[in-house]
């Protein structure tokens, strides 16, 4: 039976209090009747999770935490004490960040990227922010232009920190960004960059013909809605152009570029029409 973590257990025996789960060792752990939607049958297996209450005792839940020990995720501050912050992880009890554990003061309402690991001398389940410990730097088996799939972690002051596979952690940069993001999305990204550091950089659209067509054809249905006519073109202002498609100035002449080669537009002096 793992502390902190989602473990196979074979239901037991009933208690006024609940349900008692067990392992293949015979160690056993209450399933409270709060947390037991339905009662099944003795001897089927659970999948529960595996935590302690506000009383430190060992107990079990059918619901799913954010992350389990060993994960890296984004935990928004609920609460801040002398000695911490109390995160929300999904369940009712909240987990404790220690303030050794972080580099800069935090406040309610903040995201920020921890690593969950039970504390050596309380055996407590805890929170870290200091990431670099936990972070997997052996990247050599990546490829630049892979596609993953990227948690956001924090915003920093150059974009979204995010880890994505085996704990590896990388940037997606603010210029990079066209569309509203926010700690603890899940995003599909791809690789840039491999830096020699271990860390990556992360872009949101893959780069080359790849992102031309599905942008062409982003722009083809802006046309046909604005009745055949935008009034874009390749000295339009960056930000009104990712403010309307959602996409690079550099990305959209490509696409434009690509519509004016398959004879599908006309460049005008004032913008782009449809043929």
């Amino acid at each position: 039976m793992e502390l902190g973590k989602i473990n196979q257990l074979k239901a037991d025996r009933f208690a006024p209090q609940g349900l008692y789960l067990v392992d293949e060792e015979g160690n056993e752990v209450l399933l409270p009747n709060s947390r037991l939607p339905k009662k099944p049958e003795l001897g089927t297996q659970l999948e529960a999770f595996v935590y302690r209450d506000s009383q430190e005792r060992l107990i079990a839940t059918l619901e799913r935490p954010t992350a389990q020990v060993g994960e890296i995720a984004s935990l928004q501050v609920m609460d801040v004490a002398p000695f911490g912050y109390f995160l929300d992880w999904g369940l009712d009890k909240q987990v404790l960040l220690p303030k050794k554990e972080v580099r800069h003061e935090l406040k309610v309402g903040d995201y920020v990227g921890v690593f969950l690991y039970v504390d050596t001398l309380s055996e407590r389940i805890t929170a870290s922010a200091r990431l670099e410990r936990h972070f997997n730097h052996q990247i050599d088996h990546l490829n630049e232009q892979d596609a993953v799939q990227a948690t956001l972690l924090q915003k920093e002051r150059l974009g979204y920190l995010v880890t994505f596979g085996d704990r590896f952690h990388g940037m997606i940069y603010d210029n990079e960004i066209f569309t509203p993001l926010k700690p603890g999305q899940k995003v599909k990204a791809y690789i840039r960059k491999l830096r020699e550091d271990g860390k990556v950089d992360l872009i949101l659209q893959p780069e080359g013909m790849d992102h031309v067509e599905p942008s062409a054809q982003a722009i083809l249905e802006k046309l046909e809605a604005a009745g055949g006519f935008l009034p874009f073109h390749d000295k339009s202002d960056p930000q009104a152009i990712q403010a309307e498609f959602g996409m690079s100035k550099k990305t959209f002449k490509k696409a434009i570029g690509t519509l004016y080669r398959k004879e599908l537009v006309v460049i005008e002096e004032g913008g782009v029409r449809r043929k």
